[in-house]
């Protein structure tokens, strides 16, 4: 379901051990560090969808989580959408569905 603020992003929030779920963010650089568990870093993984995950999550020893592509990540990371300005947008329903049963356990 599309949540009415256009502002809001629709992505997956996935967590060492645990299911992806679905995650409403409102963009702040603060939320996402939050969810992550620190400073927070980028890598685009398909056209059009990226993954925000802790920068430092190497070098921390953070737990290992998911593989995609085979780039691997440590610790949570979020899987998010972008527009060709390189805005993080809402991740639409057929990759929603497809990252999520990909990253499913």
């Amino acid at each position: 379901m599309e949540p009415l603020n256009p502002y809001i992003i629709r992505a997956l929030y996935v967590r060492p051990g645990e299911q992806p779920k679905e995650e409403y963010l409102n963009g702040t650089e603060a939320q996402m560090e939050d969810l992550v568990d620190g400073k927070i870093a980028s890598i685009g993984v398909d056209e059009g969808v990226c993954v925000i995950y802790n920068a430092f999550s190497d070098r921390l020893n953070m737990q290992e989580n998911r593989s995609i592509y085979n780039e691997k990540f440590y610790g949570s990371f979020i899987v998010v959408g972008f527009d060709e300005f390189g805005n993080i947008i809402s991740l639409n329903d057929d990759n929603f569905d497809y990252y999520g049963n990909l990253l499913t356990l």
